[in-house]
């Protein structure tokens, strides 16, 4: 998505089924993007913030990372063949980069499908738009699915993909179509003018989080997958909540909050919105930070 913010981020999420509650005294991990080491790295952290372990230790952007459903492969968006943002994959350990897009536009966003046969991600087109693509997440051929497009992801169920759209006129609406790219449907009203929506499923598949506003603030909102019952979940008031992922059993979501004229902040709160706290703060806004809990 073309993002008329031009700082700093954090964060990530892969869609899966609901997972089995951590044996106690055992911290989930998150995996954020962090400007800590001079160039934005891609950086395991437990959910409270601690025990930081880098993945990537380079001069490159790395960002938009995306864990496989098996939690054994990581998809990220980098900029370290020397041209344009691309698609790659990597071990959870950080090793065994490959490339999985190339040439002279954008790759970015990339998305698992839930059984982890495919990568969707979306591609700049030459009239300075999006197109939402998949490929193997092996390698192989892209696939055009759907023009004026940003930011996919998957339902839990393998079904459709959430993504936002400016063909509707009023700005980055929230859309949903078939994974084949099909019956694309508006699932809210009205349209924000910033952009940084990047919609994310809940576990069941019932409901749809994405970033909503106007101008420079922006809250995190859900919906249900059906357009039904849409609500703000956060409260931010003047400022910037971004990049929502939910924790592999639904009861937590991680987002960045930016309040205005403040750093960024990557916050934890209960799946209703309640009791945010800040797990990592002071941090500088970075472009394709988003925070992905590793799923098993």
């Amino acid at each position: 998505m073309s993002r008329v913010l031009s700082a700093v981020i954090l964060l990530a999420f892969a869609s899966t089924a609901l997972a089995a509650p951590v044996p106690k005294g055992i911290k989930r991990k998150l995996l954020i993007v962090s400007l800590r080491s001079g160039s934005a790295g891609l950086i395991h952290v437990d959910d409270d913030g601690k025990n930081a372990t880098p993945l990537t230790n380079d001069k490159f952007h790395n960002s938009y990372p995306a864990w496989s459903p098996d939690g054994t492969k990581i998809a990220f968006s980098s900029n370290r063949a020397g041209g344009p943002m691309h698609i790659f994959t990597m071990d959870a350990d950080g090793k065994n980069v490959k490339a999985l897009t190339t040439g002279g536009l954008q790759c970015r966003v990339p998305a698992w499908s839930p059984d982890g046969t495919t990568i969707a991600f979306c591609r700049s087109n030459p009239n300075g738009g999006s197109n939402i693509c998949t490929i193997p997440a092996a390698g192989g051929t892209i696939k055009v699915l759907d023009g004026d497009a940003w930011d996919p992801a998957w339902s839990p169920d393998g079904k459709y993909l959430a993504f936002v759209s400016l063909r509707d006129g009023d700005g980055f609406r929230l859309h949903r179509m078939t994974a084949d790219g099909k019956d694309a449907k508006c699932l809210f009203p009205k349209g924000n003018n910033f952009g940084n929506a990047y919609p994310t499923w809940s576990p069941d598949g019932k409901t749809i989080l994405w970033s909503h506003g106007a101008n420079n603030n922006l809250e995190l909102h859900a919906v249900g997958a059906d357009g039904t019952n849409p609500k703000p979940i956060t409260k931010i008031g003047a400022g910037l909540c971004l990049y929502p992922s939910w924790s592999p059993d639904g009861k937590k979501i991680a987002y960045v909050s930016i309040p205005r004229g403040q750093k960024a902040t990557l916050q934890v709160m209960d799946a209703d919105g309640s009791n945010p706290k800040a797990i990592v703060s002071d941090e500088a806004y970075v472009e394709g930070g988003r925070p992905v809990w590793k799923p098993r």
